[in-house]
């Protein structure tokens, strides 16, 4: 008989899913109620994962925190410091951090209900000075990308929230490779 780990790992799989820039529309984020987030990480890290889901830092910069970006480039992009150990140890490694090439990135599909996630995600911080309305101003969205010419994966590139110390394996869906495989 398997146990509820193996049940739940199963359902993690390598999907086929055609997330390029141009094809890739999600509307305003807080919406539905139900929101998608992509994931970055290494290959390698992807039995552990499936056994114990996303585990966030225990130091650094994202000590305690899980990032998640909103479009799928965003969380590839992340991926290619999980080499050093993820954005801490990448930002710790200074001019020794290890990049992790496009081919050996995986990026995670994650669904989550939309009041878990407000409940629960760190204060906006993180993102950059200039994108940082881009996740609480609705009306920004609709100025750039529904009134303006800006696509839904320029909107939310480079945004990200965090999640408190680990995104269970339920929520889950699958992951991709973008590039290379």
């Amino acid at each position: 008989m398997k146990s509820f780990n193996e049940y739940l790992s199963e359902a993690i799989r390598k999907v086929n899913v055609n997330l390029s820039p141009g094809s890739y529309k999600k509307g305003w984020w807080l919406d539905k109620d139900i929101i998608t987030f992509f994931h970055g990480t290494h290959e390698r890290n992807l039995e552990f994962i499936e056994k114990n889901g996303i585990v966030a830092p225990t130091d650094g910069p994202t000590a305690n925190w899980v990032s998640l970006a909103l479009e799928p480039y965003t969380g590839h992009g992340y991926a290619s410091m999980s080499g050093s150990g993820g954005e801490s140890g990448f930002r710790k490694a200074g001019t020794k951090a290890v990049h992790v090439p496009d081919k050996e990135r995986i990026t995670f599909i994650i669904k989550m209900p939309k009041k878990l996630i407000l409940a629960k995600m760190a204060p906006a911080r993180g993102n950059m000075a200039k994108l940082r309305n881009r996740l609480t101003d609705k009306e920004e969205y609709e100025n750039l990308v529904i009134n303006g010419n800006m696509s839904d994966s320029e909107y939310y590139a480079l945004t990200e929230i965090r999640y408190p110390k680990r995104v269970q394996v339920k929520f889950i869906k699958g992951y991709t490779y973008l590039k290379g495989k």
